[in-house]
């Protein structure tokens, strides 16, 4: 009675088992990117997006993005994990 080898067989089930994946970006490409415009206030951080005509407010600078997709969703009825932002300007 032959003994097969298991190392052959499983060698024969990775090779049948390779799938190919789409290759990585640095940077975000999913949905529409949205230049922003941001200006430093007494009180928090006055966002303008250009393009939709929209300003929107933010208490800190580390939610001016999330403030600005969130107003960009709400204008344009893009989902918002399909909306990107780029801070064209700082001020």
């Amino acid at each position: 009675m032959p003994i097969q080898s298991t190392l052959r067989h499983s060698q024969t089930l990775r090779s049948n088992r390779r799938m190919s994946f789409a290759p990585r970006v640095s940077c975000p490409t999913v949905g529409q990117c949205f230049d922003i415009e941001v200006t430093r206030e007494l009180d928090g951080w006055t966002v303008r997006i250009p393009e939709i005509a929209a300003v929107t407010h933010a208490r800190r600078r580390a939610t001016v993005e999330l403030a600005a997709r969130e107003c960009i969703a709400a204008k344009t009825g893009i989902p918002i994990g399909y909306v990107t932002v780029f801070v064209a300007t700082e001020d």
